[in-house]
C-alpha cells in the first residue's frame, strides 16, 4: 500500500528540483537514480528522455509523466497546509507533472517492497511536454513493447479518465507592409498592424463550437512610434475533437488571409499551418479504459470520463498505436502560482497505480 509520508517527501524533494523545459537534467539524474534503485534497466533515446522497464509476468504496461514545468518554476519553495501543498505565492507549485512522477515511483517502489507479483513495467518520463510534446515527438518507440498506457498528468482528481482529447494545428502569419515616416508622409506607408487588426477581426476565433476553439495568443508589430510599421506576426492555434473541422477552420484561416492581402494593395501576408498532435478518442469499452476503471472500483471510486480541450503526451501514444488514458494527479490550477496538490488525492492515484502494475 502507497505510503503518504514517504510520498509526500518524494513530491516536495522533486519539486524542489528546478526543471523548466529545457533544463530538465538535474530531474532526469534524480528519478533515474531512483529507477536504478528499484532494479529497472534505464535508457535514454536520443532526445535524452528516459525509458525504464522491469521485467515481470503478463503483457507489460507503460506508465509516463513528463519531466518539464512551465514558468515561473524555479527556486520553488513547497509549503504543507494540512492535506494541500502549495508554493509561497511566487511561483507555480510544479505538480504538473512532479505529483506524477511521484505517483509512479511511490507505486512501483510500494509494489516491490511488498514482494507483489506484477506487470512488466515500461516506465517513459519525457522531456519537454510542455514545450509541445517535443520529447514525446521524438520518444523512440522502438524501445517499447506496451500497447496500453497510463498517462499520469490530467488536472483534477484521480477519478477522471480522459477518453477524447483534440487535434491541435499551429499557426504562423507573418504580415508585410510599407514603412514609412508617421509624421512627414505616413500616406506612403502601409500599416502592418492595422493589417493585423483586419485580420483579426474577421478570423473565427475563441469557442467556435462544442468540440473546436482557436485563439492568436501572440502579437508583435512595429519598431518605433514615428515609423509605419513595416511587418507584423500572429502567433495562434487552432484545436478540435473533429478533424474535419479543424481543417474546415484551417482553411477559413488562409482564405481570411488571402482576403486582406487582396482588399490592401502592396500588401504580403503569408501564413503556415503545422499539426502538432492528433485527437484521440477512446471507447469506454476498450479494455485499457476497463483495467483502470476496475482499479478505480477497487478503490471504491467511480471513473469519470471525461473531453479535454488540451493535449498531452498521451495524444501522440494514441497515434503511434499505443492506448493511453491520461489521469487526474490530484492536482488543480495548473501553471498558476495557486497550483494546488491535494496529497490525499495524489496518494490515491499512486494506490490506483498499484492496483494497475499488479493486474489485481
Amino acid at each position: 500500500m502507497a505510503n503518504k509520508k514517504r510520498l509526500t517527501q518524494t513530491l516536495i524533494d522533486l519539486i524542489r528540483i528546478d526543471s523548466p523545459t529545457g533544463e530538465e537534467d538535474n530531474i532526469d539524474l534524480e528519478v533515474t537514480r531512483r529507477l536504478t534503485n528499484l532494479g529497472f534497466t534505464v535508457q535514454h533515446d536520443s532526445f535524452n528522455n528516459v525509458i525504464a522497464t522491469l521485467p515481470g509476468i503478463g503483457d507489460p504496461v507503460l506508465l509516463s509523466a513528463h519531466l518539464d514545468t512551465v514558468e515561473p518554476g524555479r527556486g520553488i519553495i513547497p509549503i504543507i497546509e494540512g492535506d494541500l501543498l502549495k508554493s509561497d505565492g511566487t511561483t507555480i507549485l510544479g505538480g504538473d507533472c512532479k505529483a506524477g512522477l511521484t505517483i509512479i515511483l511511490e507505486a512501483i517502489e510500494s509494489v516491490i517492497q511488498t514482494g507483489m507479483q506484477h506487470l512488466p513495467i515500461e516506465v517513459v518520463f519525457t522531456r519537454a511536454e510542455e514545450g509541445g510534446l517535443v520529447g514525446v515527438h521524438n520518444l523512440d518507440f522502438g524501445l517499447l513493447t506496451a500497447t496500453r498506457a497510463v498517462v499520469m498528468d490530467g488536472e483534477g482528481t484521480i477519478d477522471r479518465l480522459t477518453l477524447s482529447a483534440p487535434s491541435q494545428n499551429i499557426v504562423s502569419i507573418n504580415i508585410e507592409g510599407r514603412a514609412s515616416h508617421a509624421g512627414l508622409e505616413p500616406e506612403n506607408g502601409l500599416s502592418a498592424l492595422i493589417l493585423a487588426g483586419q485580420v483579426l477581426t474577421r478570423l473565427p476565433l475563441g469557442r467556435i463550437d462544442e468540440e473546436t476553439t482557436s485563439n492568436i495568443g501572440r502579437a508583435e508589430g512595429g519598431l518605433k512610434r514615428n515609423i509605419i510599421p513595416e511587418s507584423a506576426y500572429l502567433d495562434g492555434e487552432i484545436r478540435s475533437r473533429n478533424n474535419n473541422k479543424l481543417e474546415e477552420i484551417s482553411q477559413t484561416f488562409l482564405n481570411t488571409c488571402k482576403e486582406v492581402e487582396t482588399e490592401f494593395t502592396g500588401s504580403k501576408i503569408s501564413v503556415e499551418i503545422r499539426n502538432s498532435y492528433k485527437a484521440y478518442d477512446i471507447n469506454p469499452e476498450d479494455t485499457a479504459v476497463k483495467t483502470v476503471s476496475c482499479a478505480l472500483n477497487k478503490l471504491g471510486l467511480v471513473p469519470e470520463y471525461a473531453k479535454s480541450g488540451g493535449g498531452s503526451d498521451a495524444n501522440v501514444f494514441n497515434e503511434t498505436g499505443i492506448t493511453a488514458i491520461p489521469l487526474g494527479i490530484g492536482v488543480q490550477s495548473f501553471h498558476t502560482k495557486i497550483e494546488t496538490a491535494i496529497l490525499s488525492e495524489v496518494c490515491k492515484g499512486a494506490q490506483v497505480c498499484e492496483h494497475i502494475i499488479t493486474g489485481n
